[in-house]
């Protein structure tokens, strides 16, 4: 589901500064009333969801990280991993943009092991993936794979789904193994972040 600026009944866009005065009218009322443990408890849930969507209502960006463990006993060329790297960005760029994204914040990775580095980033699924690459092997048998992916227009949720639907094809198509280590996306701890 895309949320998307609200317009009021003169035709302005509902802004944070108008969400915040019914965001703190909110805590006017919550003394107004005695509680028992469990009200104040979904009370409490109620104002952190609140809280995050009015968050997310300002900001209209979806977010999405993930955390990926390559280990290839064999070794994988560093020319692979570079092609590997410009396909997946291309690709999870144009997968946003497929299912609702009207604007790339960024799409970055970071390729890492003992030998070095090589980051990448990407604004356009038109355009050349932009990499710096500080890798001084030419043969990769492990390393750590880290993207995060700021997006306008969709939320986190299909944010992760968009990278999700293209990660596995890509990493086979390159015959890459891999494991996911951290999905760093949970409702519960977004919420807690913004409290």
């Amino acid at each position: 589901m895309m949320r998307r600026w609200k317009r009021n009944s003169s035709g302005n866009s509902t802004r944070g500064s108008d969400m915040s005065k019914h965001h703190d009218d909110d805590h006017d009322h919550e003394d107004d009333h005695e509680h028992d443990d469990d009200h104040d408890d979904d009370h409490e849930d109620d104002h952190d969801k609140l809280h995050l969507e009015i968050h997310r209502a300002v900001d209209e960006l979806g977010k999405y990280a993930i955390d990926i463990n390559v280990s290839a006993p064999k070794g994988i060329s560093k020319d692979t991993v570079l092609k590997f790297i410009d396909d997946l960005m291309t690709s999870v760029t144009k997968s946003c943009m497929d299912n609702g994204a009207d604007l790339v914040g960024h799409v970055k990775s970071f390729f890492s092991n003992d030998d070095g580095s090589i980051m990448s980033s990407i604004v356009d699924h038109r355009s050349a993936t932009r990499i710096k690459d500080s890798l001084n092997s030419k043969t990769i048998y492990k390393a750590r794979f880290m993207m995060h992916i700021i997006v306008h227009g969709i939320w986190d949720d299909h944010v992760r789904e968009s990278a999700l639907n293209v990660l596995d094809g890509i990493f086979k198509k390159w015959n890459i193994p891999y494991e996911v280590t951290a999905d760093h996306y949970d409702t519960e701890k977004s919420i807690a972040h913004h409290t």
